[in-house]
């Protein structure tokens, strides 16, 4: 396999009949899926769509969604996914940045989208994943006709075929360019460590436009011929129970704040989940009560925690046998990655001490689209600057300790501060406003703001929260927020937020 569309055409040759994607009732074969990809990448080419240009997707967990991911990579193209919390705003952001010349998205998210296209720069085609729309063709009007055989296209496994958003402390998100060729040494670190094989079932209940869903999960579960097993949209505990028991699901990944809920229902342990054997985990903070409380709630599944982000793919594990006696640790680098661990003059850090974590960029990004500085800042001589600090355990183990950059993680959602701040700004009672995280039992961290009101105004946390709701996601808004006379600031102007973010933390560590 050289190109992730591979993964399809192989996995027809070899498993042909098998399961290959599970939702509900409804079960598609690899063959089947290798069909539709092919006649979906066959009708994208057909478009005029060219290798390197972009499909974006804004889609719930779907069996399409899979079918679109495969059918973008064998069409050489490049898969743009979308948060489906995304308000009208920040789609049409998205779209203005990455230029996509498709935009493909569920017929639920019709109302965001038209909205989000009213202030669209660049007019991509647009096809409904469902019924036809008023303007707008359906999906299946693409591939009505379509050949089913693998579309002749030269795919250069270095080449570009994920553009992932994230943010930096720019507050504008910021798309990863990632190429084929890393994402299967990602998926070749999660099979080798995470013990995946062949006859898995993996459970997917995590969004698909997540790197973890897709990138984690499904496509490593479908390099080894297993079955991949999708949930419904909303977090049901009984429904993942269920699907535990009647499909004999061995591996899924859960976030803390997923981790924290399930394991605190009454009788979990009682439940037949006894095909379960390892639960990954990562993404977020997790507090030791939650941890313990998990490892007591599943004690047959084997606990793997993963640590990376969207520019580096997972680049370490701390596996079963180290939760006995690093559980407190997040782990140490993958067999085919590379970590240091640096102070601000690029010397790796001693035993005991605290520095940046850097990885090996062979294994990772590309670079950010249309944004040359920030990839000359973030990959220098070959490694990739996380911005995240850790304290250096030995033997090649580490525990980040803070994110430098401020992010905010929550419910496994990485929130960005100036992101939040550049919209509370705009509101205007509002003078100064800085945004940190504090400690959140379910979500391992919310967002607080401090504000400070210009002078008269008068100005309420329901109306900023009002304020947020209006023109950003649902799960960016605040949860706290503070109204001061003053921010804290160092003698250069710039607040400290630590002055405002450290009383929250007392007595308490954030983990990861």
């Amino acid at each position: 396999m050289r190109c992730i569309g591979d993964i399809a055409r192989l996995g027809a040759k070899r498993y042909v009949d098998h399961p290959a994607v599970i939702l509900g009732e409804t079960i598609m074969s690899y063959r089947q899926l290798d069909r539709a990809s092919n006649q979906l990448a066959n009708a994208i080419v057909g478009t005029g769509l060219r290798p390197g240009e972009r499909v974006m997707l804004f889609d719930f967990n779907s069996i399409e969604y899979i079918v679109v991911a495969l059918a973008v990579a064998k069409s050489g193209a490049v898969l743009v996914p979308i948060n489906v919390r995304s308000q009208a705003q920040e789609v049409a952001y998205l779209v203005n940045d990455a230029k996509p010349k498709l935009l493909i998205f569920d017929t639920d998210l019709a109302d965001v989208v038209h909205q989000a296209a009213r202030s669209f720069t660049f007019a991509p085609k647009m096809y409904s994943l469902g019924a036809a729309l008023a303007g707008t063709p359906p999906l299946s009007s693409l591939t009505e006709n379509g050949a089913d055989n693998l579309p002749a296209v030269d795919v250069d496994p270095s080449a570009a075929v994920a553009l992932m958003y994230t943010s930096g402390t720019t507050g504008d998100p910021k798309g990863v360019l990632f190429p084929h060729a890393s994402y299967f040494a990602t998926y070749q670190a999660l099979i080798v460590e995470g013990d995946l094989d062949p006859g898995a079932v993996t459970m997917v209940n995590i969004p698909l436009f997540h790197q973890a869903g897709m990138n984690a999960l499904v496509m490593p579960t479908l390099m080894l011929g297993g079955s991949v097993v999708l949930t419904g949209r909303s977090f049901d505990p009984g429904e993942i129970f269920a699907t535990i028991s009647r499909r004999r699901v061995t591996t899924t990944l859960w976030v803390p704040t997923i981790l924290g809920g399930l394991s605190a229902i009454p009788g979990v342990d009682k439940l037949d989940l006894s095909s379960l054997k390892a639960i990954w985990y990562g993404s977020a903070p997790i507090t030791e009560a939650v941890l313990a409380r998990s490892r007591a709630a599943f004690p047959k599944a084997g606990f793997y925690q993963w640590y990376g982000q969207t520019e580096t793919g997972m680049v370490s594990i701390l596996r079963p046998a180290d939760h006995e006696t690093r559980s407190q640790f997040t782990g140490r680098e993958t067999y085919n990655a590379e970590i240091r661990i640096v102070d601000a003059a690029g010397a790796e850090v001693a035993k005991g001490a605290v520095g940046e974590v850097l990885c090996a960029a062979a294994t990772g990004m590309i670079g950010y689209l249309n944004k040359p500085e920030a990839t000359a800042d973030t990959i220098v001589d070959g490694w990739i600057h996380t911005g995240d600090l850790a304290r250096v355990e030995g033997e090649g183990y580490f525990t980040i300790v803070d994110r430098s950059r401020d992010v905010i993680i929550s419910g496994a959602e990485n929130l960005y501060p100036k992101e939040i701040e550049n919209v509370i700004a705009t509101h205007p009672a509002v003078l100064e406003v800085a945004v940190f995280g504090i400690p959140d039992e379910k979500w391992g961290e919310a967002v607080c703001a401090a504000i400070v009101c210009k002078q008269g105004a008068e100005l309420s946390a329901e109306a900023i929260v009002t304020h947020c709701t209006q023109h950003m996601a649902h799960h960016k808004k605040p949860r706290l927020v503070q109204f001061l006379g003053t921010l804290p600031k160092n003698s250069m102007g710039k607040v400290t937020k630590n002055v405002l973010r450290d009383p929250f933390w007392t007595g308490r560590s954030k983990r990861i």
